[in-house]
C-alpha cells in the first residue's frame, strides 16, 4: 500500500457520489446549498476506501482529480464555476492521531489545496471558502496574528490532537457517567482536537480558530467503511461523529446541523440521514433474535458486546440527539421483560447485565427516554434480582 496514490480514482469518484447526494439530500431540505461541511477523517477509513472521503471534501471544494500519481497538487483540476453549477462550498476537517501519522503527504497536500481555492479570482457569494477565510482573518487579527502566520492560519481547515496525540476522552466520559452537562462533551472534543495542521504550522494550539470555523457548518458528515461495523458496534463514532456534531451545535449557538452518514461499505456509495444509520444499527443488532443468539454463544464476552451496544446508543443519544424514547422501550421488552431473555443473560454475565441495566436508568434520568412507572418497575425489579446474585456470587468466593 502506497499513500502517495491516494485517492485513487474509483475513490474519488465514489466521494464525489458521496458529496453530491448529501448536497442535494440538504438542498431538497432546507432551499440552499450548504455554506460548510465538518468531515470526519480516519487513518484505518482512508486505507480501506483508498480515500472516499479526500474525494467528497475535493467535490464540495470543487476540485476534480485528473491523475493518480506526481505531486499532490498537480493532480487536481479546479472546476470552473460555470462548469460547476453551484458555489464552492468550505470544508472544515477533523482527523484522528493515526490519520495524521499514516497520510503526513495528504496533511500536507490538503492544506495546498486548500490554498489554491483561496487564490482563484472568485467572488465570495459563489465561494465560501474564499468567505469564511476572510473572516478567519477578522478573528485572528483580533488575536494578535499578521503576516505570513495570519495568512496561513486563515486558510486552515484541517484539526486534529496535539502531536503524540490520537483521540479524545469522551468515550472515557460517557464509560464512566462522568459528564454532567452535554456541552460537556462537545468542549472535551474541541479541546482536544482544536490544533491547526497547515503549510506552516503542525499541531499549532489556536484558541478560538475551530470554533470560528464551526460556526458556519450546516452539514456534518462521517464514513461508515466497512459492513461489518454499523454506528452502535464502536465507540468512536459517538466520540468523533457524536463529539463533532455537538461542538458545531454550540458553535452555532444550539442550533443542530444536518448530520449524514456515508455508507461506503457496498457497491453503491449511499447517503443516509444519521437517525436513520443509529435505527439500522440497532434493529439489526441489539434487537435482532439471531444477533443475540449468536453472542449469548460465547460465555461472559457475548453479554459483555451487548452491554457495550447499550453504552454506544447512550453515547449517540447524547452527542447527537437522534436516538429515540421508544428505542429505550424496545431494548426494555427484548432484554428484561422477557424473563427467559434475563435468565439467559444472567447465566453468561451478570455483571455485564447489571450494566446494562444501569444504562437504561440513566438513558431515563439524563431525560434520553421518557420510561413509564411500570417500565421503571421492571427495570428496578430485573436489577434487584441481579443484585442478588451477585451478592450471593460475591459471598461463595469469599468463602
Amino acid at each position: 500500500f502506497n499513500p502517495d496514490y491516494v485517492p485513487t480514482m474509483a475513490a474519488f469518484e465514489r466521494g464525489m457520489q458521496a458529496a453530491e447526494d448529501t448536497i442535494q439530500q440538504y438542498k431538497i431540505k432546507n432551499g440552499e446549498y450548504p455554506h460548510s461541511v465538518a468531515l470526519v477523517l480516519w487513518g484505518l477509513e482512508t486505507s480501506r476506501t483508498q480515500g472516499l472521503t479526500i474525494g467528497q471534501l475535493c467535490w464540495y471544494l470543487g476540485l476534480k482529480l485528473v491523475k493518480t500519481s506526481g505531486n499532490f497538487t498537480d493532480r487536481f483540476e479546479v472546476i470552473p464555476l460555470s462548469e460547476l453549477g453551484r458555489p464552492r462550498i468550505d470544508v472544515i476537517v477533523s482527523m484522528c492521531g493515526f490519520f495524521r501519522d499514516m497520510f503526513p503527504n495528504l496533511v500536507t497536500g490538503l492544506s495546498q489545496l486548500f490554498s489554491m481555492i483561496q487564490s482563484l479570482d472568485e467572488t465570495e457569494d459563489l465561494n465560501y471558502y474564499k468567505l469564511h477565510t476572510n473572516n478567519n482573518r477578522t478573528f485572528l487579527e483580533s488575536k494578535g496574528y499578521s503576516g505570513t502566520e495570519l495568512n496561513d492560519l486563515s486558510e486552515c481547515r484541517l484539526f486534529g490532537p496535539a502531536k503524540g496525540e490520537y483521540g479524545t476522552s469522551i468515550t472515557k466520559a460517557v464509560n464512566e457517567s462522568s459528564w454532567k452537562d452535554e456541552n460537556e462533551l462537545g468542549d472535551i472534543f474541541e479541546n482536544s482536537l482544536h490544533y491547526a495542521y497547515s503549510r506552516k504550522f503542525h499541531g499549532h494550539d489556536v484558541e478560538g480558530l475551530l470554533r470560528n470555523n464551526h460556526v458556519n457548518v450546516d452539514v456534518v458528515t462521517q464514513v461508515r467503511d466497512s459492513i461489518d461495523r454499523e454506528l452502535i458496534d464502536l465507540d468512536h463514532y459517538y466520540e468523533f461523529l457524536g463529539g463533532l456534531s455537538k461542538t458545531v451545535e454550540t458553535a452555532r449557538g444550539g442550533n443542530k446541523a444536518s448530520v449524514f452518514v456515508v455508507d461506503g461499505s457496498g457497491y453503491k456509495v449511499r447517503t443516509q440521514d444519521v437517525k436513520r444509520s443509529i435505527e439500522h444499527g440497532i434493529r439489526t443488532r441489539l434487537l435482532n433474535p439471531k444477533w443475540i443468539d449468536g453472542l449469548l454463544e460465547v460465555k461472559y464476552h457475548g453479554a459483555q458486546n451487548v452491554n457495550d451496544r447499550f453504552e454506544n446508543v447512550l453515547g449517540l443519544a447524547a452527542t447527537l440527539g437522534e436516538v429515540d424514547s421508544s428505542v429505550f422501550s424496545d431494548m426494555l421488552k427484548c432484554y428484561v421483560e422477557d424473563a427467559d431473555m434475563q435468565r439467559r443473560m444472567r447465566e453468561n454475565n451478570n455483571w455485564a447485565y447489571m450494566s446494562m441495566l444501569e444504562r437504561l436508568s440513566e438513558a431515563n434520568s439524563r431525560g434520553y427516554w421518557n420510561a413509564d412507572e411500570k417500565e421503571l418497575e421492571i427495570l428496578r425489579n430485573a436489577y434487584e434480582k441481579s443484585e442478588e446474585i451477585a451478592e450471593s456470587e460475591t459471598d461463595v468466593i469469599r468463602k
